[in-house]
């Protein structure tokens, strides 16, 4: 009989185990973890040329793809990233970036509002116009990038009210707890 107990809380923990293993999310092998000591994004654009070849893991929403001969920009919005490397859905540091990668990156695919992470290290800036604005463009000449797809927020939770236990008129209220509606006894 122990016996049988035994080998039944085994199963069900190594069970327990597996389903936990299995709710973790790890960041995808490509990007592999997280870079201890990098730059922020705004510490990149305040003075560039301070991290120039620093290895960095950034993310964000895509804005635009530009193909050149030999090599695609793509402009990102920096946000934030989870501990799996996605990014976040909002927050940051308001900072653009442009990821360099050197090869065509079809922009039906990687089109505005996506999400793109990607590893790799800081080029020289770039200064591009943000409509008549000169904005200075980060730039990270990427090794490895994931592409997320679109972010879906959880849904909103649904409460059940019970409408006979959380009714505080019925029958008469909760001073009367004995009360019997409608026979009275």
């Amino acid at each position: 009989m122990a016996n049988r107990r035994t080998i039944g809380y085994g199963v069900g923990m190594l069970l327990l185990v597996t389903l936990l293993s299995a709710c973790s999310s790890a960041p995808p092998r490509e990007l592999g973890d997280a870079i201890p000591d990098q730059p922020s994004q705004t510490a990149v654009q305040a003075s560039p040329e301070k991290f120039v070849g620093q290895a960095v893991r950034w993310g964000g929403e895509i804005l635009d793809v530009h193909n050149g001969k030999g090599f695609s920009d793509i402009e990102i919005y920096g946000r934030p990233l989870f501990d799996n490397a996605e990014p976040q859905p909002d927050g940051g540091d308001g900072v653009r970036f442009i990821a360099r990668v050197t090869r065509f990156v079809d922009p039906v695919e990687y089109r505005a509002g996506k999400r793109l992470t990607v590893r790799g290290k800081l080029g020289t800036s770039q200064t591009r116009k943000v409509g008549e604005y000169p904005y200075q463009y980060p730039v990270v000449d990427v090794e490895t990038m994931h592409l997320w797809p679109a972010y879906v927020p959880p849904p909103e939770p649904r409460y059940y009210r019970d409408p006979y236990y959380y009714d505080p008129w019925w029958p008469y209220g909760p001073w009367w707890p004995h009360r019997h509606w409608p026979y009275g006894w």
